[in-house]
């Protein structure tokens, strides 16, 4: 069952068929302004099945002949619903001979394929196309102007593929199995997310207990919480991610390792939210006697993912079911790894808290700073993992001998909320699960707890001992390295002074762990910062414990600490341990569109010695010349766009390389076009 039960459903409110006429109105003037040739579309018309088509859309203006059925439901149905939506338009369109059909809850259009629908093609052969409407969340809200407009804007984009698909003027689009996959994903994550979301909030004001725990959790993800409708949805959203993206990584596990893993399955027959819950944590513990802790141990926001209702249940048994149709061993890699970062929206991110790095900002900085494929890198604030999935790459194409094994005890990273650490560890995982030794060196911590001599990680000590049951009992102990060759990343954007608004009753705790990392091993000042200056400030100081002499930072900040006024402490600071290698902005766009915030690249090269070698240290950094940049193009008209190809990527590599050399070629003012 995919229906939703509305929790905001109003007394009164526009009807189904109210919504399904505004539709056939819209339709038909966007055939007559746009000049499209099409027939009219009309609403509900009986056929010889006496079953009525909530809109039909004839072939041409004078002719008889049925082009498209489609069906329609209110926005929380499922428009992929076999039982109330593709199976009754698919039935109507047979009937009619229409050679289309669509479904849609007015959030998104489904345009399938009759013939390949009858013929029983996989389902994403079926489909030829997917439209998002709108955002709307009940049919009141029909006559909006932002959402009527994006209604519009997008029927007419389907009504200008379908005339000229269905006239041969181009042909249907073919569609990636992961990309289909990726849209069914993403319509079962929004169905749970409204469930968990009225869950959250009726706990949250019911339950001060409840309440408490989540406001923990929020400072626990760096978050404020304020009580805000966008709270619970935040909330509700990660919930959803969390137990999508462990059911989904359970099925690719599988797949690639079927010796040590049974294939998920839950019996139609149950209807117990307690007894779905521990089916799959029978599963989930199987993996643990292999790894992956970071991706199955349990959190506070894990425990509304099987609230006692129905609903839940049954998306919850149809998502495995609509897994379980994939075989994951025939896909590769580069597929698998697209299906999970397609997983978020773009426009969703920043909801989550998830800013996903511009790869042409990490390559530019991995290649100013990862200088050997042996190179131990450090990402401190990992979020999803780009810097070290590109680094995992980088290194790949400098020694294609290195194998999986090679490389991941190079990579290291830290996040202290537990989705990007998810997020890190699986984008990292998937590069090659049939091998034993898999396991992503990701550490949950708030970065400033971590000291380089304290830092202990640990691994099952063999993948085949089932009396192992996790990591953490029974695991050997993996030191975290003193030093690391290079320490990249995209920090937090957060002042100090904003700690009070996201810690809470932890302020004092959160302001004296922050303010610890500008002492260095012996406890003694290392720099003093402003309480204006970012978090970031603090990234820097704190992180030059863990990096070598001679070892590269790279980081991508905001570039207030270039302010005299409050970014004096942080100057001081690099010119007293580091070369400052360059300082690289764009006067033509933002590198992070939805983040406020004006940021520039930062390389540095560590440069402060022992005390017998202070002197010559000195020397060596006051010789030093800075390279401050400004591009006057966008990125891409440096770099091309990322591609799977091995020899594109090594070209994109190369032109790295080029705008670097221009960049380090010149020890005077410069400027070319």
């Amino acid at each position: 069952m995919s229906k939703i039960s509305n929790p905001f459903e109003p007394t009164t409110h526009k009807t189904e068929r109210t919504a399904n006429q505004k539709l056939v109105e819209w339709i038909n003037q966007i055939i007559k302004e746009e000049g499209i040739p099409l027939g009219q579309a009309e609403q509900e018309t009986s056929g010889a099945d006496r079953k009525q088509p909530d809109v039909i859309i004839y072939r041409q203006p004078t002719s008889s002949r049925l082009l498209c059925v489609m069906e329609l439901k209110p926005p929380y149905f499922d428009p992929f619903d076999e039982q109330e939506l593709v199976e009754p338009a698919r039935k109507k369109a047979s009937k009619r001979r229409a050679p289309y059909f669509c479904t849609s809850n007015f959030q998104d259009l489904i345009w399938f394929n009759t013939e390949k629908a009858n013929s029983l093609y996989p389902v994403e052969e079926q489909i030829v196309h997917k439209y998002r409407l709108s955002d709307i969340a009940d049919l009141d809200l029909i006559d909006r102007v932002d959402i009527k407009a994006s209604i519009q804007k997008n029927l007419k984009a389907f009504l200008i593929d379908l005339y000229e698909v269905s006239s041969g003027k181009k042909k249907e689009p073919r569609h990636a199995i992961d990309e289909y996959l990726v849209l069914r994903l993403q319509e079962k994550i929004k169905a749970l997310s409204v469930h968990y979301e009225h869950l959250i909030r009726k706990k949250t004001i019911d339950n001060p207990e409840f309440s408490k725990k989540l406001q923990h959790w929020f400072v626990d993800q760096n978050w404020s919480f304020a009580f805000q409708e966008q709270d619970f949805k935040k909330a509700a959203r990660q919930a959803a991610y969390l137990l999508v993206n462990k059911i989904l990584f359970y099925n690719v596990l599988q797949s690639k390792r079927p010796q040590d893993l049974d294939p998920l399955e839950i019996p139609q027959a149950l209807t117990k939210a307690s007894r779905l819950q521990a089916t799959l944590q029978s599963y989930f513990n199987e993996v643990l006697k292999i790894d992956y802790e970071t991706i199955y141990t349990t959190d506070f926001i894990d425990e509304v993912a099987f609230p006692d209702i129905l609903d839940v249940v049954e998306e919850v048994k149809e998502l495995v079911s609509i897994l379980n149709r994939y075989n994951f061993s025939k896909l590769g890699f580069d597929v698998i790894g697209r299906i999970f970062e397609s997983l978020i929206p773009a426009e969703e991110r920043h909801i989550l808290g998830q800013y996903f790095t511009n790869s042409d900002v990490v390559d530019i900085i991995l290649r100013f700073c990862l200088r050997s494929e042996t190179d131990k890198v450090f990402d401190p604030s990992c979020g999803a993992g780009t810097f070290l999935v590109r680094a995992y790459q980088h290194k790949k194409l400098m020694n294609q001998r290195l194998s999986h094994e090679d490389i991941l005890p190079t990579l290291w990273g830290n996040d202290i909320a537990k989705f990007p650490a998810m997020l890190t560890t699986i984008n990292l995982a998937i590069n090659d699960l049939g091998v034993n030794e898999n396991y992503p060196r990701v550490i949950r911590k708030d970065f400033f707890e971590l000291l380089p001599e304290k830092v202990e990680f640990k691994l099952p000590e063999h993948y085949r001992h089932v009396e192992i049951t996790g990591l953490g009992k029974n695991g050997k102990v993996v030191e975290h390295p003193r030093w690391f060759d290079c320490i990249v990343g995209n920090p937090p954007y957060t002042r100090q002074e904003e700690i009070s608004d996201i810690a809470g009753e932890d302020k004092e705790y959160k302001v004296k762990l922050i303010e610890s990392a500008l002492k260095d091993l012996n406890g003694r000042p290392q720099a003093n910062i402003s309480k204006r200056a970012g978090i970031h400030a603090y990234f820097f100081v704190h992180g030059t414990k863990f990096l070598k002499e001679g070892g590269r930072f790279g980081f991508i900040v905001s570039n207030s600490w270039l302010d005299v006024d409050y970014g004096k402490g942080l100057q001081e600071f690099f010119l007293k341990n580091y070369k400052i290698i360059a300082i690289i902005e764009s006067k033509v766009e933002r590198w992070f569109a939805d983040a406020d915030v004006n940021t520039c690249i930062v390389i540095l090269e560590k440069c402060a010695g022992e005390a017998k070698k202070k002197e010559a240290k000195k020397k060596e950094r006051d010789q030093n010349l800075v390279r401050f940049v400004y591009l006057k193009k966008p990125l891409r008209a440096f770099i091309p766009p990322a591609q799977d190809m091995w020899a594109k990527q090594i070209e994109r590599l190369n032109d790295v390389d080029k705008l670097i050399k221009t960049i380090l070629a010149h020890f005077e003012l410069y400027e070319n076009e």
